[in-house]
């Protein structure tokens, strides 16, 4: 009894001490109810808000858990409001800013293409902030200076299209992650801030009214970034540099005016010697033609000339001079062409080549440089998105297929040659590695492998040919087996881009001569610049980045099922389209007519004419598919599940051909890896071949 209560004090200080029970849970109903009031309070803010009439429709449950959801609103796993997407919903008034800053969790914010007006709403406040996106709408006013302070985590702000007016925010400077910055037609004005972020690799603010020179840290982005701003100056703007005043006012005055007649003559004197170097030095006095358009050429018309004689005008870079010399050893990363020094051109070592280099990445088809090419035979194969491709037979037979592309300038060449060398690494049966690259400024030229079938594109659509009719049902599972395994070893080897392949479709997968796919045009991401990523790139067409510009490994797995669905289909998809005109919404047929059970309506018929009895393996690849274009990325498989998914259909199919198989006794039998062909065919083809041979390879023929 007395050690009872000996313990009475100490429990009833326990009791004090701890916090009710009911607290724990509570904390996160307050933060619930606190997103819907303010959620609720911000569309009572917009004029015309009819686009959000689910908002709080008929109960006030939190819209992450609301079956549907509230319109426009993205919730994290936990159950919070992290992305606000209010684009084109026709919305006018003023932004409660209050309300919006009780979205603590928020991470990116889009209002674009409403009519919104007033001041911008303190955004810094929101600390989990990535990306803001208020284009094109009415806002007003000037920013204050340290309007940005503190935004460290911010990456993505565009602000273009509106009618903000004064300085830009020095503040800027401090939101060390941008990587994307609009401005361009507003009415900033004053001076160009300087600001001093590696990380932007977007960048506009044309059709201001700035003025002064442009600071060294933006010198990097072309003239069109600065349009329109009618009193900058400097390196960009080509035909404005910025005159240094006190050398003006000099050549002002009769003395100054003499000392220029000095200048004159002597510059003049300098071009007459180079001039005459440079004659000495290329006798044929050809000036650098790499990156002049020849629009026939690249249209594949036939007007004009030959194509052996327009490639070579492309090819064409300061590469007359005798004595090349190419590298006897046995390296993977070898520099060929006229200029062999490291740093021949002014640049860095390792940086990918000056204006004669083609930088060899993989020499696995032998070592060649930018004569080589020059003198090939060469035909135009056509031009897509990143650019043109010329097909070139060099002197010794080998066969390459030289990409021209002009918009691969987000990284300088030290970074560029760092990426090559690492695509020029990879080897996998189903990835067609680069063999080199030239690099230059405004555009670059990548030299891969000629594969001789092309696209599964134009087999699919464009020939009606022999090979399109080697497109079977087990030929297309294979290249689907196969174009899944080249994308699971590019994530797996090119784990830290942000989208390891970036551009899969049916025209980057090439067929080999036994129709083995290999994927191309992968890992360009962080070459390419984001402005001309989102048009170029299909796994911008992703629904993450449609909807809330968002893209991530699943924008790969989203363009694999594509490609699923045009195999098993047959028809072209209008994903591939820009303006989607023309094509067939494979991914909206597939999705509905598996909800209505009308998988069979999908099938190509070329296909099931030959494998009627292949119809459930084909429903059940067409599945996969359809699980990987589900518009919520986490909901998609990762791309090692995909893979081995299609691995399953492919071993369903091959067990299933074994069971229909004929089992005639004493019979040797050569299955490949999908199981197509038939155990008599190569019993056949077997039998003929020991008869001619007689090399001990027989078949016990029954």
């Amino acid at each position: 009894m007395a050690a009872s209560l000996s313990l009475l004090p100490f429990l009833l200080l326990l009791l004090l001490l701890l916090p009710p029970l009911a607290s724990s849970d509570s904390q996160p109903e307050l933060a619930t109810h606190s997103e819907v009031n303010a959620l609720l309070l911000l569309k009572q803010s917009f004029t015309n808000a009819t686009a959000l009439s689910s908002w709080g429709s008929g109960n006030s449950s939190h819209p992450c858990k609301s079956n549907p959801g509230w319109a426009g609103i993205i919730c994290s796993r936990e159950g919070t409001v992290t992305n606000l997407n209010l684009a084109r919903m026709g919305l006018s008034g003023r932004i409660d800013a209050d309300a919006l800053l009780s979205l603590k969790s928020l991470r990116s914010l889009s209002l674009d293409e409403n009519s919104l007006s007033g001041t911008l709403p303190p955004l810094r406040q929101l600390p989990a902030l990535r990306a803001v996106f208020l284009s094109h709408n009415q806002f007003s006013g000037s920013i204050p200076d340290d309007f940005f302070k503190g935004m460290t985590r911010l990456k993505k702000l565009w602000l273009q299209g509106n009618a903000l007016t004064g300085p830009i925010p020095t503040s800027l400077s401090q939101a060390t992650n941008l990587e994307e910055l609009r401005l361009e037609n507003n009415r900033f004005t004053g001076p160009l801030a300087a600001i001093a972020l590696s990380s932007l690799s977007s960048f506009n603010v044309s059709n201001n009214d700035l003025e002064g020179e442009i600071p060294t840290t933006l010198s990097k982005f072309n003239s069109s970034s600065f349009d329109g701003n009618s009193r900058l100056c400097g390196a960009p703007l080509e035909n404005k540099p910025c005159a240094a005043p006190a050398a003006i006012t000099a050549l002002r005055t009769p003395s100054g005016k003499v000392a220029a007649a000095c200048i004159v003559l002597i510059l003049l004197a300098c071009a007459v010697v180079v001039g005459t170097s440079a004659m000495k030095k290329n006798p044929v006095g050809d000036s650098d033609t790499l990156g002049i358009e020849h629009s026939k050429v690249e249209a594949g018309d036939g007007g004009g000339g030959s194509p052996r004689k327009d490639y070579a005008r492309v090819m064409s870079h300061q590469q007359r001079e005798p004595g090349h010399k190419r590298s006897e050893s046995g390296g993977g990363h070898r520099r060929t062409g006229s200029s062999t020094k490291p740093g021949a051109d002014g640049g860095d070592a390792g940086g990918g080549g000056g204006a004669g280099d083609l930088v060899l990445v993989n020499d696995t088809r032998g070592v060649f440089g930018l004569p080589d090419l020059m003198k090939a035979a060469a035909e135009v194969l056509g031009s897509g998105g990143l650019g043109s491709c010329y097909k070139a037979v060099m002197g010794n037979g080998v066969a390459v297929v030289v990409k021209r592309v002009r918009d691969m300038n987000r990284v300088g060449k030290e970074t560029f040659d760092v990426e090559m060398r690492r695509l020029g690494r990879l080897q996998h049966p189903n990835v067609l590695t680069p063999l080199a690259y030239h690099f230059r400024k405004d555009e670059k030229l990548l030299a891969s492998e000629f594969v001789t079938k092309g696209s599964l594109l134009y087999l699919l659509h464009g020939d009606r040919g022999a090979d399109h009719a080697a497109l079977d049902w087990g030929t297309r599972l294979r290249i689907a087996q196969g174009i899944a395994q080249g994308l699971a070893y590019l994530h797996a080897e090119l784990n830290s881009v942000d989208i390891p392949h970036g551009n899969l479709k049916s025209s980057n997968v090439l067929l080999t001569a036994d129709f083995k796919p290999v994927l191309v045009d992968y890992g360009f991401v962080p070459l390419v610049n984001p402005s001309t990523a989102s048009v170029t790139l299909f796994a911008y067409k992703s629904p993450e980045s449609l909807l809330h510009r968002h893209v991530s490994p699943k924008s790969d797995v989203y363009c694999l099922g594509v490609i699923l669905l045009e195999l098993l289909t047959g028809k072209f998809p209008s994903q591939y389209l820009t303006n989607a005109k023309g094509g067939t919404d494979v991914v909206l047929w597939a999705t509905s007519a598996i909800a209505e059970g009308r998988e069979a309506e999908l099938l190509d018929p070329a296909i099931v004419a030959g494998a009627k009895k292949s119809v459930p393996e084909m429903k059940r690849l067409l599945r996969v598919g359809v699980e990987c274009v589900e518009p919520d990325p986490d909901r998609r498989p990762e791309v090692k599940e995909a893979a081995s998914k299609i691995e399953e259909v492919v071993a369903a199919h091959a067990a299933a051909e074994a069971e229909r198989a004929p089992q005639p006794s004493h019979t040797a039998y050569v299955r490949d890896g999908v199981g197509e062909r038939s155990a008599r065919r190569v019993g056949g083809v077997g039998e003929r071949s020991a008869r001619r041979n007689g090399d001990g390879v027989s078949f016990a023929i029954s």
